[in-house]
């Protein structure tokens, strides 16, 4: 240690006035908790007198509220045998191990007001006038506390909001078996957050024509959320699938709608879209792509077909015209939507899910019910997780056709 270090630690006048301008409340107390020596802070934590300090006991000197309530001298009431800071001192007496940072939560009366605080102290054993006594550091953290219990608060009426905005969002996904002649329909939807970006449905557009979507607005949570909901109004509106004139409108116009009415510059965001009506009386599927995941078709015999016509995502304000295509379905066939979050799933090791595997769940479940191969297709990817959790929301959405009638 340097000299000059260790003339300052023996010199009395240093400490003095180190103790006496400290933050923290300082003082030595023996094992009945009776105070013989303190600082300013002390009285100042405490709003205490220095004729009432010396040689009384800790309760009566702060105001605790069992020695004010019960009237009775510190180490007499029945709540001393529980006070932690009692019992932490005899713990330091008997097995002479320091105590470092100890949560004191209580009422205080501090000029005949109950004040709640919340401090945190330490001690060390040391002889003090021929005695074994306690040095006690006290810190007053109760401002921290209150801001940490505002902060809860806060985070509270948060959670509560998402957890509306999620029941707002989840009434936007379809039924759970919607009532469509000649469709059975199953989905998944798991958001990384507690909202998410994607959404999607399917309608029955008139007696003929269903109408399905799926979108992924990027990035998750309440920003893409809200874009995510603005889309979804947006298509049930008279500008959406229907049109002003209750009459359907093709995937193609439904896109290039939606790209001069959300662009970047206004909601500084783009996201993803696939949007498909089918013909259920004679199984033709008409489908025009932003941007999107590629759809399947999961046919009857194995096969598989991939709907790769497709266009830039909503947002970026192309001059080129989306464009639509066409294909016809058979009896058995499903048609596949997804979100890239599926794809993008990884475990541990940080390998992704991919279009391989999803391709081998489909063909491997296909001729299971349509719930069950969407169910399968989750368990699969919650095995593949293991404990890692999304990066992304994922969506899921799988649609048989019955056949021509």
């Amino acid at each position: 240690m340097a000299p000059e270090l260790q003339n300052l630690k023996e010199s009395n006048e240093f400490l003095n006035l180190l103790l006496d301008n400290i933050n923290s409340a300082v003082l030595i107390a023996d094992e009945n908790l009776q105070i013989h020596q303190f600082n300013n802070s002390f009285l100042n934590l405490f709003d205490t007198a220095v004729e009432s300090v010396l040689e009384a006991g800790f309760g009566e000197t702060t105001g605790c509220v069992n020695a004010v309530l019960e009237n009775k001298p510190c180490g007499e009431t029945s709540q001393c045998a529980n006070c932690i800071l009692r019992r932490s001192l005899v713990s330091n007496l008997i097995d002479d191990a320091p105590v470092n940072k100890q949560s004191l939560n209580r009422v205080f009366y501090i000029n005949g007001e109950p004040l709640t605080k919340h401090l945190q102290f330490s001690s060390r054993s040391i002889m003090f006038q021929g005695q074994k006594m306690f040095l006690v550091i006290i810190y007053d953290v109760t401002d921290i506390e209150q801001q940490k219990i505002e902060l809860q608060k806060k985070q509270r009426l948060i959670d509560r909001d998402l957890e509306s905005a999620a029941a707002i969002q989840k009434s936007l996904l379809p039924d759970k078996s919607p009532s469509i002649e000649n469709i059975q329909v199953a989905w998944t939807f798991e958001p990384c957050e507690q909202i998410g970006g994607d959404i999607f449905n399917i309608h029955h557009m008139d007696e003929r024509n269903i109408g399905l979507y799926m979108l992924d607005v990027c990035g998750h949570g309440v920003p893409a959320a809200l874009i995510s909901v603005a889309v979804s109004q947006f298509l049930n509106s008279a500008d959406g699938l229907l049109g002003s004139n209750c009459e359907l409108l093709s995937p193609e116009i439904v896109l290039n709608k939606l790209d001069r009415s959300f662009p970047f510059e206004r909601f500084d965001s783009f996201f993803s879209i696939i949007y498909m009506t089918i013909d259920v009386a004679d199984g033709w599927l008409d489908y025009s792509c932003a941007g999107h995941p590629s759809p399947i078709i999961m046919r009857s015999d194995g096969t598989m077909d991939i709907l790769d016509q497709r266009g830039p995502i909503i947002g970026f304000g192309t001059e080129i015209p989306f464009g639509q295509s066409s294909i016809r379905l058979q009896a058995g066939d499903r048609v596949i939507l997804y979100t890239d979050g599926l794809l993008e799933s990884r475990n541990t090791a940080g390998d992704y899910f991919g279009r391989t595997g999803l391709y081998q769940i489909l063909k491997n479940h296909r001729l299971e019910p349509v719930q069950d191969m969407v169910d399968a297709v989750c368990a699969e990817i919650k095995n593949f997780r293991q404990q890692t959790a999304p990066d992304d929301d994922i969506s899921l959405l799988a649609v048989e056709y019955g056949g021509i009638y």
